[in-house]
């Protein structure tokens, strides 16, 4: 069985980085495009996408004139996309829904809970507009928000000029983070 592909189309560095990682545990490859521009060129000379994932604003050429494109032409219009925003006017999801996007996200649910949500339409390529409530996490983001909390206070801890008392209170936050999440304590 190949890898599903899935174009990630939007213009902030740092949520296509979480999106990446949202996807890292999953069967595919994620190629990127910084707006509807750029996505367009890279479609026109890939292979097929099995999804893109939209911002709705970007510079250039916006997630609505990307969706009008895709699906004026014959051999995108079946791809799946998904818009995403931080706007939650009514308006916004109405006009991507109309235009023919398979679900409109919202970005303040996380980009984890975006993927997930993304790796699941596909699957079932059922419409969805997602109403801000988000599902638990998975094991795996939870020990990964562990660690990167565990690393933050171990990092912080060794910064220079801390007071005494900043610095004994991160140590105690360590001790008390690697018994609540039974972790071993990594060596400083």
């Amino acid at each position: 069985m190949s890898r599903k592909r899935v174009l990630i189309v939007d213009d902030d560095e740092y949520f296509v980085e979480a999106l990446q990682l949202g996807f890292a545990k999953t069967d595919f490859d994620v190629m990127l495009a910084s707006n509807g521009e750029k996505a367009l060129q890279f479609l026109g000379k890939s292979e097929p996408i099995d999804l893109v994932l939209s911002d709705f604003m970007m510079p250039e050429m916006n997630g609505i004139e990307l969706v009008r494109q895709l699906k004026a032409n014959v051999k995108l219009r079946d791809t799946p996309v998904l818009m995403m925003s931080s706007n939650t006017e009514r308006e916004f999801r109405d006009r991507a829904l109309e235009l023919g996007v398979t679900a409109f996200l919202l970005k303040t649910e996380g980009a984890d809970v975006i993927a997930e949500k993304a790796i699941e339409i596909l699957g079932s390529q059922a419409p969805v507009v997602s109403n801000s409530q988000t599902q638990p996490a998975s094991t795996a983001q939870v020990q990964a928000m562990q660690q990167s909390l565990l690393s933050l206070i171990r990092l912080t801890a060794q910064m220079d000029g801390l007071p005494i008392q900043a610095r004994s209170a991160l140590i105690a936050a360590e001790k008390l983070a690697e018994s609540l999440f039974a972790v071993v304590p990594e060596s400083r």
